[in-house]
């Protein structure tokens, strides 16, 4: 079990200090599409999570924030950024992740104590 932590504990300080590596902007845009998709799929899950399933509330965060990603870039910046876009759908993708690990350790915690 040591090991394990061990591995983890590596990889994230493998993890941290790749994105030391990214400018502040590009820093920026990964932790504000995170925020955005996290938002969007609480607010999708309390809508209409209850009545859609759980892909269909995944669906509607990630358009959301992809639209607003490149509405960011492509409207309201002077000019686009492919690795202003890349940043967000890096985090996009991360946050996505994130939900899915915090469902599926939902749905095991569920089946074990049912």
């Amino acid at each position: 079990m040591k090991n394990f932590f061990a591995k983890i504990k590596s990889f994230m300080l493998a993890a941290i200090a790749w994105l030391n590596k990214w400018p502040k902007d590009l820093q920026q845009h990964f932790s504000l599409a995170d925020n955005i998709n996290a938002v969007a799929w609480i607010a999708g899950a309390v809508t209409f999570g209850m009545f859609a399933p759980i892909k269909w509330v995944y669906l509607f965060s990630a358009a959301v924030t992809l639209a607003l990603i490149l509405f960011k870039d492509y409207v309201l910046d002077a000019r686009a950024d492919w690795r202003d876009i890349a940043a967000g759908i890096i985090g996009l993708l991360w946050s996505l992740l994130k939900i899915w690990l915090v469902y599926f350790a939902w749905l095991l915690l569920h089946k074990l104590t049912m």
